[in-house]
C-alpha cells in the first residue's frame, strides 16, 4: 500500500487503523451490512439472513447453546468473559449462520421470494479462549473475552462480521437497538428453537445504578445500561450476546449482554460497553 493511499485511507475513515490492523478486521466496506436490509420484507419477524454475525456458544459433548457472541473477523468472536469461564461446562465449539436450531439447512416459507432457503450451519472448533485478564465474576467488570477459532471463516449471505464500534462512537440515551440470541423465552422456560429479534434502547446509566445500590456488582463507564422489549427479551443463554446499533444500515457491536434481574420484568439490563475495550481487543488480535 503506497503511503498516499494509506494517508487517503487515514483521513477519510471513521476508525484510523494501523497497516497490521487493517489486514486483521474486515473493511467498513463490509462489516455491519446485511442482505435482509436490501428488500423490503413482508413480516416484521427475523429473517434467514438476518444478523449473519451471531454465533452460537456449545458446551460438552452435547453441544448445548449456553452463550452466544458475534463475528468479528475470519477467525475470532466477540463474547462476554464469563461465558468463557462457566462452572462445570467446557466450551467445545462455534456454530455460525444458524436460524433455527432444530434443523441444519433452514427454510422458511410465504416470504415474496416464496420459500427461502439458507446454507447449512457451520460449526468451528476452538483454538483459544481469551478472557479479559482482570474479569471479576463477582463485581462482572471487564466482563469480555475473544474466541480464536480453528480455522479461517468463509463469509457467506449467512455468515458474515459485524463491525466494532468506532472510536469516537457517540450514544444517545433513547436510541432504538437490537440483540439477538437463543436464550430462553421466559424465566424458568425453555430455549428458543428460532434466533430471537429483540428491540431495546439506551437508557442513562444512573437508572441501572439506582437498581443495583444493594448488588455487590459495580456500574462504571464501560457498562451500559439497556431497556429491552416486555414480548421479547434476553434471559439465559443470551449472555455474551451484541447489543447492536445501526449506522445508515451498518450494524456495530456497541454492547455485550452482561447481567440484569430477572428477565422481562421491566428491569433494565446491563451491557458492557465495547468502545471501552477496543484497545484491548486489537492487542489480542492476530492472524
Amino acid at each position: 500500500m503506497s503511503l498516499k493511499l494509506l494517508f487517503a485511507f487515514l483521513t477519510f475513515d471513521v476508525i484510523v487503523l494501523t497497516v497490521s490492523e487493517i489486514d486483521l478486521f474486515p473493511s467498513r466496506t463490509y462489516c455491519g451490512f446485511q442482505h435482509s436490509d436490501d428488500y423490503v420484507r413482508d413480516n416484521p419477524g427475523i429473517s434467514l439472513d438476518e444478523f449473519p454475525w451471531i454465533a452460537q456458544l456449545l458446551y460438552d459433548e452435547d453441544k448445548i447453546i449456553k452463550c452466544v457472541g458475534s463475528l468479528i473477523n475470519h477467525r475470532y468472536v466477540l463474547t462476554a468473559a464469563h461465558c468463557l469461564k462457566m462452572n462445570n461446562l467446557q466450551m467445545t465449539g462455534v456454530r455460525l449462520g444458524d436460524y433455527d436450531v432444530t434443523t441444519d439447512k433452514d427454510c422458511v416459507n410465504g416470504t415474496l421470494f416464496g420459500e427461502e432457503c439458507s446454507d447449512p450451519a457451520v460449526v468451528y472448533g476452538i483454538e483459544e479462549l481469551i478472557p479479559h485478564p482482570s474479569f471479576s465474576r463477582r463485581t462482572a467488570e471487564n466482563d469480555i473475552g475473544l474466541i480464536r477459532l480453528s480455522r479461517n471463516v468463509e463469509y457467506s449471505e449467512y455468515i458474515r462480521p459485524i463491525c466494532l464500534p468506532t472510536v469516537n462512537s457517540k450514544l444517545e440515551d433513547g436510541v432504538q437497538l437490537a440483540v439477538s440470541g437463543w436464550g430462553i423465552t421466559e424465566s424458568r422456560g425453555e430455549p428458543t428453537k428460532i434466533k430471537k429479534k429483540i428491540s431495546a434502547h439506551l437508557l442513562p446509566l444512573g437508572t441501572c445504578r439506582a437498581y443495583f445500590t444493594s448488588s455487590r456488582r459495580s456500574l462504571t463507564t464501560d457498562h451500559l445500561c439497556v431497556s429491552e422489549g416486555m414480548n421479547i427479551f434476553t434471559c439465559q443463554g443470551d449472555s455474551g450476546g451484541p447489543l447492536m446499533l445501526p449506522v445508515r444500515n451498518q450494524w456495530e457491536a456497541i454492547g455485550l449482554v452482561s447481567f440484569g434481574i430477572g428477565c422481562g420484568d421491566d428491569f433494565p439490563v446491563v451491557y458492557t460497553k465495547v468502545s471501552s475495550y477496543l484497545d484491548w481487543i486489537k492487542q489480542n488480535v492476530h492472524k
